[in-house]
């Protein structure tokens, strides 16, 4: 008995891992609602991020903080809320590739070709969610793939973390 002809019960095995993805079956978009919900969770969990750091700022600075706040004028606090989006998702998608508002829907963000996206693949689509009307882009897409601006541009999708074969099993 040789080492390459397989039947040795000790050698590693010789696949693909390609094979196996295909064994496992076709990704499965996430669908427009689903991305909804993980959007809304995400919102809600990034002001509520915002407004602890206005707590911790007024208790760490005090009133100097809160009159400085108080003074923010509306492109001022929408850079301070752009910059937390950019954050919370670059941070979230680009170490886990997940954020919580996904990681409660069930979703995961992943590159073209189904692997986990990079951490540049992450903040493009940080960065292209804070571009004027993106949330329509996906509301606009196809019910079969409804991917925004946001996957399009860093080539990435939206899908559920399980594959498609694994849901019939």
């Amino acid at each position: 008995m040789t080492a390459g002809d397989g039947d040795n019960p000790y050698e590693s095995p010789r696949s693909l891992v390609a094979d196996a993805i295909e064994e496992i079956g076709p990704l499965t978009p996430a669908t427009k609602l689903r991305r909804f919900v993980h959007w809304l969770i995400d919102r809600v969990i990034v002001v509520g991020i915002i407004f602890l750091a206005m707590i911790v700022a007024g208790i760490v600075g005090g009133d100097e903080a809160l009159a400085w706040a108080e003074r923010l004028t509306w492109w001022q606090d929408q850079l301070i809320g752009f910059g937390a989006i950019i954050v919370y998702y670059t941070l979230m998608e680009g170490l886990t590739g997940t954020t919580l508002g996904k990681l409660l829907t069930g979703t995961r963000v992943v590159d073209e070709s189904g692997l986990k996206a990079t951490f540049r693949q992450a903040l493009l689509r940080s960065v292209t969610r804070v571009v004027p009307f993106e949330a329509f882009s996906v509301l606009l897409a196809d019910e079969e793939d409804p991917r925004g601006w946001h996957d399009r541009w860093p080539r990435t999708r939206v899908v559920r973390k399980r594959r498609a074969a694994a849901l019939t099993a």
